[in-house]
């Protein structure tokens, strides 16, 4: 039974360059696959398959979340990385979230951090997740800063049950 679902946000924060005009770009959807599912394959389960339906609600509030300037999020189910437009590319921005399996214990959620702090692999336990099955992403790029919003279906950290 789910007693509560979580989630988090990670900031990727670097140095602040000089803004940039407001541009939407097309999430690459075959990378992101992949950068989601070598995590996935990693443990033997199953691969996500991406779904047009979350990629657009993603899209949507990545360009908001981009016009704020801040992370915030609008449900559950998702991940949220910032980090200084260019920098990173949307593989590496999911490789931040996927680098959190260094502290990440096979436990029943929230008791799946070896800091004791769930929030700090919070990300990784999403991706893999393992009653998930769909993603769908949305990049945004504003004021120097990119913005990408990664949702899940069905969403994972649900207290009580193990991420696999």
């Amino acid at each position: 039974m789910r007693a509560g679902i979580f989630w988090l946000t990670v900031l990727a924060m670097l140095p602040v360059g000089l803004p940039a005009p407001a541009s939407a770009q097309q999430v690459n959807r075959a990378d992101v696959l992949a950068a989601h599912n070598k995590y996935r394959a990693a443990l033997h389960l199953s691969p996500l398959r991406w779904s047009d339906a979350l990629a657009a609600s993603a899209q949507r509030w990545a360009d908001q979340l981009a016009a704020m300037g801040r992370l915030q999020h609008s449900g559950a189910g998702q991940n949220l990385a910032l980090a200084t437009a260019g920098s990173l590319t949307v593989a590496q921005l999911v490789d931040l979230w996927g680098n959190e399996r260094a502290r990440f214990i096979d436990g029943y959620f929230p008791a799946i951090s070896s800091t004791g702090n769930w929030a700090d692999v919070g990300h990784y336990s999403q991706i893999v997740w393992k009653p998930t099955v769909e993603v769908g992403c949305g990049f945004a790029r504003r004021t120097g800063r990119d913005v990408l919003v990664c949702n899940y279906n069905p969403p994972g950290n649900v207290m009580g049950e193990r991420a696999y």
